[in-house]
């Protein structure tokens, strides 16, 4: 199993197919097989690209953790360990949710190395109360369910 260790933790991830790297940052509480899951079809007919999922500290099999009080540490543990397995090369992102949110502080620090990041619902804004969202609605219903509403 890899591991990689940084001061704030040891970190697991997973490596499949060489080319340019693309880090993959799962969001709160999963781990990384939730990106695994929806990122490898993507690239069944594709090759070129060196996919690297890791858990993020707190989650999966990443130990070591304890340390990490804040997103800001978190951060510091995830820089660390791209620099440490992709030394000196360019790289791309994508962040699921909080693995979003931790992107775009990527984004900040490692500008000169980064090719280009997606968010796969990001955590934009983490602090519920200062949020703008829609109202839920539900755009169509199955009428044949238990409720009225199409909800079960």
């Amino acid at each position: 199993m890899p591991f990689c260790q940084t001061k704030k933790a040891n970190i697991y991830y997973e490596i499949i197919g060489t080319g340019i790297p693309i880090i993959m940052l799962h969001g709160f509480s999963p781990d990384h097989r939730l990106m695994k899951g929806c990122m490898e079809p993507v690239f069944k007919e594709r090759e070129g690209w060196k996919r690297i999922y890791l858990d993020l500290p707190g989650m999966g099999k990443t130990t070591d953790y304890s340390s990490i009080q804040n997103s800001d540490e978190m951060l510091e543990a995830i820089i660390e360990l791209i620099h440490t397995i992709i030394p000196q090369e360019s790289y791309l992102l994508v962040g699921e949710s909080y693995g979003g949110y931790l992107a775009r502080g990527i984004m900040r620090k490692s500008v000169d190395q980064l090719l280009g990041t997606a968010f796969i619902c990001p955590l934009i804004i983490p602090e519920k109360e200062q949020r703008t969202v829609p109202p839920h609605c539900i755009v169509q219903a199955d009428k044949s369910c238990r409720g009225s509403d199409g909800l079960k």
